[in-house]
Order: C-alpha cells, then sequence, then structure tokens
C-alpha cells in the first residue's frame, strides 16, 4: 500500500493499529521463531563443546623459618597491594611462562594451537577482509595468541587471589594446562628469589672485604688522635679533663657555702654584741657546749636567789655571793661569745682563701678545656666515620649470612600457593543448546515484531489524522449540541469526555453581555457512560426549568481549554450545590493534570468531598493544619490516587476553627502558585465575601460549577456576585436537565 498523503494536517501513529498487525502475522512469526530454535538447536549441536578449568592461587608472603637470620614477628605479615597483584596477574600471562607450559606438554604440535593451517570457513573470512590472517606469522606467535585466548587470568574481587581458568576441546588437557600454569608461576617465582639470594650475596662479599679494611683504619686515626691530644676516656663518654672540671665545680660550691654559712654567722653574734643584746637574745645562732653549760648554771642560780630572797633579805652575804657568782656567769658568756665569734671570722676568712684556690683552679681547667674544644670536634668526627663504618659493615655482615643461608632452593617458598587445583571438568560450558535457543527465539520475535511496525508506519496503514485543534473559539452563537460522558462518585470520580463540544457562557437574562463560547474536542470516549447519562436526562426532562439552554453545554473540557488558554495560574471555583459540584472541580483538575500542567487542587469545603476522592485516607494534613500552624505548605502536598494532579486535602484540624486565621490562605496561595502551573480552589457554595478574600485583585478565573442547575438559586448567586462587581464568569457542568435535589451548602 503507498504511503499516506500528507494533507497538511499532523499524524498520529495509530498504536492499536500496529499490535493488530503483529496480531494478524501471528502464525508466521510462530512459525519463524520455531524454524530460527529449530537451526539455533542443530547448530549448537554440530559446534565442538569446550570445557574449561579453573586453579586459584593466593598471593601471600611466605618464608622459612630456618633461613631467617632473627625472629619474626608473624601477626604483622606484609601482603602485596592491589598493584602488586595485578602485577602478578600480569606475569602469569607473560609469553615466556605460556612457552615453558606449552613446551612442558607438547602443545607446540598441537592442532588446537595453531600448528595446522586455517581451516576452509577462516580462509574465506580472512579473504573477505572480515578476520586477520594470525597464520602469517609465526608458530612461536600463533602458539602464544591461540594460548592466551584459551585462557583467563583474574583477580578475585577484593582479594588477594588469582584465578586461572582454560578451556579446551579436550576435558583433561584443560585441567592439565591450568594446573602447570599455577606450578610454573611457583616456580618463577622460587627462581627469582633464589637468583635474588645469589646475586646478593656475590655482590656482598667483596664489599665486606672492602668494609672491613675501612673500619680498621678508621678506629686506628681515632686511637691515635685521642692519645696525642690527652682526651683520655674515663668512661664510654666522659674524658679526664670534663670529669675534673666536674669535680672542681662542686668544690668550688661547697666551700662557697661554707664561707657563706660562717660569714652569716659572724655578722648575726657581731650585730648582737653591738646592740648590747643579751647572749639568751642570739643563742639560737651560737651552738656551743660551754654556752650551754654556763646558761644552764646561770639558771639555777637564779633559782637559788629566788628562793632565798623569800627568807632572806637583799643585803644578806649569802644572797651576795649569789649574785656575784651570776655577774661571774655573764661575764663568761660574754668572753666564751667573742671566741664563737672570732671562730666564725676565722672559718670566713679561711673558705674565702680556699674558694680563691679553687677558683684559680677552675680557670685554669676551663682555659685547658676550651683549647681541648677543637680537639673534640676532630675527634666526634672521627668516632662517627668510624661508627658509620662499623654499622654499615654489621649491616652487610647480617645481609650476607642472610643470602648465603637462602641460597639452598628448599628454603626460598614462593610467596604464593595453590589454594585449589583445577579439576576436570564434566560438563561443558560452551555451547549451552537451551540458552542458545532462547536467545535466538527471543531476537527473532522481537526483530519480527519490529519490522513488521516498521512496515506499517512507512505504507501508512499505522497512520491516522491527529485531532483537530482541541479547543476553538465560536463567537456569538453557541455550537450544535454534542454528546459528553462525565460521572462522579463520593469516592472518586472515574469519567470520561465523549466527543462532544462544549461552550461556556453568561446568562443574558441577568443584564450581562454573553462572551465567545469554548469549544473543546474530546480527550477520551466513555459511550457507557455517557449513554448512561442519556437515559438519566430523558427520564428527567421536563420536570425542572433550567437556565441551561437545552442546545448548549458548558463541559469540563471546554473550561479546561479555556483554562489553557488563557495560562491562567489560579482558578477560584464555586459549587452552589455543594458536593455535586466540588467532584465536578475534581475532574476539572484531573483533565488539566492530563494536558500536561502541574494542578494543585485546594480543598476550601466543608464536606471535604475533593478529599475523599483523590486521597485514599482522610486524616492527610492539609489547609486547616496549615492555618493552625501544625505543619507546612510541602507537608500538606498530596499526589491524587487517580491522575498526576496534587492535592491539598481539607486537613485534620476542625475548620471552623481554622479559619480564624483564613487571612493567611492570600498568602498560601500565592506561594503554591509559584510552584505548580495552575492551582484550582474549591470553595464550595461560597458567597462574595470569601471570594474578595482570596482574590484581592489577583488574576484569576472564577467558574461557577453546577450539576443540575436550580434557575432560583444560580440566579441568587448571579446577581450577587455581579452586584460586587465580579463580571468576569464562567459556568461549568458535566451535563444539565436534571432536577436538583436540595443542595449541599457546606462551605469554607
Amino acid at each position: 500500500m503507498p504511503r499516506a498523503q500528507d494533507n497538511g494536517n499532523d499524524m498520529d501513529i495509530d498504536i492499536v493499529r500496529l499490535f493488530a498487525a503483529v496480531w494478524e502475522r501471528r502464525l508466521a512469526l510462530t512459525s519463524l521463531t520455531l524454524i530460527v530454535c529449530a537451526i539455533a538447536f542443530v547448530v549448537s549441536g554440530t559446534i565442538t563443546p569446550r570445557y574449561r578449568a579453573e586453579a586459584q592461587i593466593l598471593i601471600v608472603t611466605r618464608d622459612s623459618v630456618q633461613a631467617q637470620p632473627e625472629p619474626v614477628d608473624r601477626s604483622q605479615s606484609q601482603f602485596l597491594d592491589a598493584q602488586g597483584v595485578a602485577s602478578q596477574v600480569e606475569i602469569i600471562k607473560s609469553a615466556d611462562l605460556i612457552m615453558a607450559v606449552a613446551k612442558k606438554l607438547g602443545l607446540t604440535d598441537s592442532k588446537e594451537f595453531g600448528a595446522a593451517g586455517p581451516s576452509f570457513f577462516s580462509n574465506i573470512l580472512i579473504t573477505l577482509g572480515l578476520s586477520t590472517d594470525s597464520y602469517s606469522s609465526g608458530p612461536q606467535t600463533r602458539l602464544i595468541e591461540k594460548f592466551r585466548d584459551h585462557m583467563t587470568v583474574f583477580q578475585v574481587r577484593n582479594s588477594r587471589v588469582i584465578g586461572i581458568r582454560f578451556w579446551s576441546t579436550e576435558q583433561a588437557l584443560a585441567a592439565k594446562v591450568a594446573n602447570e600454569i599455577a606450578q610454573a608461576y611457583l616456580s618463577v617465582q622460587t627462581s627469582a628469589k633464589l637468583l635474588d639470594n645469589t646475586d646478593a650475596a656475590a655482590w656482598l662479599e667483596p664489599e665486606i672485604a672492602d668494609l672491613r679494611n675501612r673500619v680498621q683504619i678508621a678506629e686506628a686515626k681515632v686511637a691515635d688522635f685521642r692519645a696525642r691530644s690527652g682526651l683520655l676516656l674515663v668512661d664510654e663518654t666522659e674524658t679526664l679533663a670534663t670529669q675534673q672540671l666536674g669535680d672542681l665545680s662542686s668544690e668550688l660550691s661547697r666551700v662557697r657555702a661554707e664561707r657563706a654559712d660562717a660569714v652569716a654567722r659572724s655578722t648575726a653574734i657581731d650585730n648582737a654584741l653591738g646592740r648590747g643584746e643579751t647572749v639568751e637574745d642570739f643563742t639560737n645562732v651560737v651552738q656551743s657546749d660551754v654556752i650551754q653549760r654556763l646558761r644552764s648554771r646561770q639558771t639555777d642560780i637564779e633559782s637559788d636567789i629566788a628562793d632565798l630572797s623569800v627568807s632572806l633579805l637583799e643585803g644578806h652575804p649569802r644572797i651576795k655571793a649569789l649574785r656575784a657568782q651570776l655577774n661571774g656567769i655573764a661575764v663568761q658568756l660574754e668572753s666564751e661569745t667573742r671566741k664563737i665569734l672570732r671562730s666564725y671570722q676565722n672559718e670566713a676568712q679561711l673558705a674565702l682563701l680556699r674558694e680563691q684556690e679553687l677558683q684559680g683552679q677552675l680557670n685554669a681547667l676551663k682555659t685547658d678545656s676550651a683549647r681541648a674544644g677543637g680537639e673534640e670536634v676532630e675527634l666526634r668526627a672521627l668516632e662517627r666515620e668510624a661508627t658509620a663504618q662499623r654499622e654499615l659493615l654489621e649491616a652487610y655482615l647480617a645481609r650476607f649470612r642472610e643470602a648465603v643461608s637462602r641460597t639452598d632452593r628448599g628454603s626460598l617458598p614462593p610467596d604464593a600457593r595453590i589454594i585449589s587445583s583445577a579439576f576436570e571438568p564434566s560438563k561443558p560450558y560452551f555451547p549451552k543448546p537451551i540458552p542458545i535457543i532462547i536467545i535466538a527465539g527471543l531476537v527473532t520475535l522481537l526483530m519480527s515484531i519490529v519490522i513488521i511496525m516498521l512496515r506499517e508506519l512507512y505504507t501508512g496503514r499505522a497512520l491516522k489524522a491527529a485531532s483537530e485543534n482541541r479547543f476553538q473559539q465560536v463567537a456569538h452563537e453557541p455550537p450544535a449540541p454534542q454528546p459528553e460522558s462525565g460521572q462522579a462518585t463520593a469516592d472518586g470520580p472515574k469519567f470520561q469526555t465523549d466527543q462532544a463540544s462544549y461552550s461556556g457562557s453568561r446568562h443574558e437574562s441577568d443584564g450581562v453581555s454573553q462572551v465567545n463560547d469554548v469549544t473543546a474536542k474530546p480527550v477520551h470516549e466513555a459511550a457507557d457512560i455517557h449513554e448512561k447519562m442519556q437515559n438519566e436526562t430523558a427520564n428527567d426532562v421536563g420536570s425542572a426549568t433550567t437556565i441551561v439552554d437545552p442546545d448548549a453545554e458548558y463541559s469540563v473540557s471546554a473550561i479546561t481549554g479555556h483554562l489553557l488558554a488563557t495560562q491562567v495560574r489560579v482558578a477560584i471555583v464555586v459549587s452552589p450545590e455543594g458536593d455535586k459540584g466540588s467532584s465536578t472541580s475534581v475532574m476539572l483538575a484531573r483533565m488539566l493534570a492530563n494536558e500536561g500542567r502541574q494542578t494543585l487542587l485546594i480543598d476550601l469545603t466543608g464536606s471535604a468531598c475533593p478529599t475523599r476522592m483523590m486521597v485514599s485516607k482522610a486524616d492527610h494534613p492539609g489547609i486547616t493544619d496549615i492555618l493552625s500552624g501544625r505543619c507546612e505548605v510541602a507537608e500538606a502536598l498530596h499526589a491524587d490516587r487517580l491522575s498526576n494532579a496534587h492535592i491539598m486535602p481539607q486537613g485534620t484540624v476542625d475548620p471552623s476553627k481554622a479559619m480564624s486565621e483564613a487571612a493567611l490562605l492570600p498568602e498560601i496561595i500565592d506561594s503554591v502558585s509559584n510552584v505548580y502551573d495552575i492551582v484550582v480552589v474549591e470553595c464550595g457554595p461560597v458567597n462574595t465575601i470569601g471570594v474578595k478574600r482570596l482574590s484581592q485583585g489577583r488574576n484569576v478565573e472564577l467558574i461557577f460549577s453546577v450539576v443540575q442547575p436550580d434557575e432560583a438559586l444560580i440566579s441568587e448567586y448571579l446577581t450577587d456576585f455581579y452586584a460586587e462587581g465580579f463580571d468576569n464568569l464562567l459556568l461549568m457542568s458535566p451535563g444539565a436537565g436534571h432536577q436538583p435535589t436540595e443542595p449541599d451548602r457546606s462551605a469554607a
């Protein structure tokens, strides 16, 4: 079929037609898939099976205890890092190790590893340039390349374990090669250690002989210089001059202290005698046995005089004799005190002479020490040189002994060990017939479906003309009546719009000029719902008078188109009938969301009808919680359970209490209107005072939502709103002609 001609209209893809085309060719698809599965089964059976074996090596530092020159702390084992383990992987993949294994197992003459020429199929691929000609290289190069193709060496994740996988068409050969690679790697490790130790011993031997000579020369220089300079050692670190200097300093300090003590005592006694003080006043300074005895005798005489004074007069000879003795003792005390004073003065003078002598010796010794300071600097340099040479010699000797002890192969275990040897596989790992068949069948099926769909699109059978402009303006007259369907329940609206056109107008009977109608194309089909509503309307027709033109409908789709065209940010919906009109507001919010607009519905009704329809539970925080200060705005936003719209529910606080803070409503609406494309505020049967409080001069659309309009009720509302200056009103209704029941006047 030729491609559909472009008639200037946009084209949409007919998804139903695409799947119908696939379903029409289901037998061919099934047959083709089964044929491909059968071919895959046959091909997988002709492929030579491959067997894979795996060996594992643990990289760990190992050393012989007998070969160690000194004990080793086993708690601090040294391991290779990730880069070190990766280096060992490359060693295993090296060409030298591969050739050693291949020669040992006799793989150089194996057809599997490139000993034979290319096959017929390989020649064709090489001729067509689809494959490289590896056979132009030498046999050794081909062997290494083939061997590497069969071998996989990898580091096990988060470990120091290296895995060696090898596959072959022979079961025994796969396991044998994997184990031999592991053994060859361990041999390479041991040989490398042995070579390192042999080279180290050969290098250290002449170095040690040379160091011994240098150490001997350095120590001889130290001894000779010490003898010439007189810097004789008293112990390991102190020389004779240093020790003498220390002794003289200590003796000088002691003599100075003794002189200071003698001077202090003599000065104290001299001052006391000069002031005419008695001996009793400074006996604590004078420590003399003679004075102590005289003081004791003086006390006894004073006691006797006191006793005799009771019975004898002062002029009695006995009392006079005692007083004469007392005066003699006082003279003796003074004489003894002066002797002590002279002794202290002599001691101070003697100490001064000793101090001067020691100071002279100390100064002379300091002069000698200063002279020897330069020689000590040179001596320390010679000692450091000798010490460095000696330490280097000792280190070389330790390394040489260690290298000699490890020249035996048995004392050099490799820094790795095999923790898992490869065993002979019992089943091939390739090919796997069942996965190959499943993948081939799925790929064939998917490619066939894609080809069929592309063919339908190319021929134009899966293209259809797109709907004309969804919303268009019609002036001064209502359009021809079109069917519509809508349904809203207390649990939540389940609605679809039939292929119909709707218009929005204002009633002329109230003195308001008629506005341009907004006609909407359908967005969904719901013939059953439409038929149900038509039957209900037919049963009730004539039973009520309506202000809605029986030849016109004010649909949710038309209001949606108007809001999208004007790009208004806030739409205030007044529902004189209560919950019936509120259900239509839910339909409006969901339809706006289906048109790709980020839509929020704010439930300001008293009955919380939109909340019950759009959220599963009524205990979500909402507008009353925000007004009461119990939550933030972001916490009161919830997703609609049936569409992409969002809702700010009524909330958990009593509306009558929360509305005491109704002055915050304009601020809340402004904040959410900056986030959402359009905010629908459902107010219920609110009066003009509430609407004025919400609008406050903003650019908003005021919508009246009616389901079964009553002329008296609607006229009352329109008159009230027109009188207050609301002259831009839109009427929204999913249907007309039903006799209204008693309206629910619950409002925010």
